[in-house]
């Protein structure tokens, strides 16, 4: 809880990618003559559309963007927006990965290519490995339903994310219920383990997470973060509407790593799921959405 006020606190402070994009602005600015803001709004959108502005919106979302009062409203005017700012390569990944806070590049159905391959092959490994763990009596209560296990992928998420949020209800860690509990999740789920369209990186997270545990540490997600093509896990780094969900996160690794360290698997996950717990209910208390990790829109039909 100590931790959860910290990020709160925290989250109400201006981004650090809000001050990074300041110093792209003013460079901007320098480098076309030191002009003025009004100036520089006017010719970024110049650059972006090659038109003329008609309109005072047209260079009022410019302004939005550049001072982080709003995003762009979609990757292609984010994109378009930084080449128009003159960026590096490595500058213009970082407006995607940490200013835009999404992964630097998005799959559509058909997708193929090296990148995509080995980024399919990571998720479908630790999705392999997340069914490998699975409670035994789980295994046996699929078998007997006539449902396979890789069949249960879905469910078995969904019924795990379930145990790591505030619990309404009692729930003991080998029982599932019906698959019909989590059919409104079918087409999200199973478009995200393809990798098709945008992913949030607050759910690669999550996914990351529920696959790894017990097995988890900073080192593991960053890596998997990485290679998925988001930002690794940075204490500095916020999400666009400013909360702090990677410090929450490193946080409570570092506090898993130092009560459960060589503790037996299960307990492991014993204490993950019992401490999350707590840490959703208090965050739920606070209004909070934003820094509950395990939670999603999904889970609203359990609820």
């Amino acid at each position: 809880m100590d931790l959860a006020e910290e990020c709160l606190a925290l989250g109400k402070k201006e981004r650090p990618e809000k001050q990074w994009m300041k110093k792209m602005y003013d460079r901007f600015r320098v480098q076309n003559g030191q002009i003025g803001k009004a100036a520089a709004d006017e010719l970024l959108f110049r650059r972006m559309y090659a038109a003329e502005p008609g309109k005072t919106s047209d260079t009022l979302k410019i302004r939005y963007w550049r001072t982080g009062r709003h995003m762009p409203v979609s990757r292609e005017q984010c994109e378009l927006f930084g080449k128009a700012l003159n960026l590096s390569e490595e500058e213009q990944r970082f407006l995607i990965q940490g200013y835009y806070d999404r992964c630097d590049q998005v799959f559509e159905a058909g997708a193929a290519g090296m990148v995509y391959g080995k980024r399919l092959e990571l998720l479908e490994r630790l999705s392999r490995e997340y069914l490998d763990k699975v409670h035994p009596m789980v295994k046996r209560q699929l078998y007997h339903a006539g449902v396979k296990l890789d069949q249960s992928l879905r469910h078995l998420y969904y019924t795990d994310a379930r145990g790591y949020i505030c619990s309404r209800e009692p729930q003991s860690a080998a029982e599932i219920g019906r698959h019909i509990s989590s059919i409104n999740y079918m087409s999200e789920f199973g478009r995200q383990m393809k990798l098709l369209g945008e992913i949030p990186r607050k759910t690669m997270i999550r996914h990351l997470m529920i696959f790894a545990i017990p097995f988890v540490n900073e080192e593991r997600i960053s890596r998997y973060l990485e290679i998925l093509g988001y930002l690794s896990l940075d204490e500095n780094h916020t999400q666009v509407d400013g909360s702090c969900l990677d410090r929450l996160l490193l946080g409570y690794l570092r506090l898993y790593e130092q009560f459960c360290a060589g503790s037996e698997p299960e307990d492991c996950c014993q204490w993950l799921r019992e401490s999350s717990q707590i840490l959703d209910g208090y965050l739920e208390k606070r209004q909070n959405t934003s820094l509950r990790l395990f939670y999603f829109k999904a889970l609203k039909s359990w609820e």
